[in-house]
């Protein structure tokens, strides 16, 4: 990605940092990284969940995309900051209500 999409999830992640008690450490160590964001506008804006990440560590393989942000401008807008929050929730572990197993059918 570009030096301002970097700077708008770099700026928009610390919400989770401040409200759900957790950290992120940025590292362009790829083999390093738990979470490797991908910044491909055609494959849209996607992040898989939680642990299953695990499933995907050792291959360097990407398991968040953030394809929708503009690649210009470092602070992010309302609907960036929407898509990156809600993809690192994903990466957290959170699910979309329709696909929680406690959802009654």
């Amino acid at each position: 990605g570009t030096p301002d999409q970097h700077t708008k999830v770099e700026r928009t992640i610390k919400e989770w940092e401040r409200y759900a008690h957790v950290s992120f450490i940025l590292t362009a160590d790829t083999a390093a990284a738990t979470i490797r964001i991908s910044f491909i506008p055609a494959e849209g804006n996607w992040s898989i969940i939680g642990s299953q990440h695990e499933a995907v560590a050792g291959n360097g393989a990407k398991t968040m995309n953030l394809g929708k942000l503009e690649l210009e401008g470092a602070s992010a807008n309302d609907y960036e900051r929407h898509v990156i929050l809600h993809e690192f929730g994903h990466s957290l572990g959170l699910l979309h209500e329709h696909q929680s197993p406690a959802r009654e059918g």
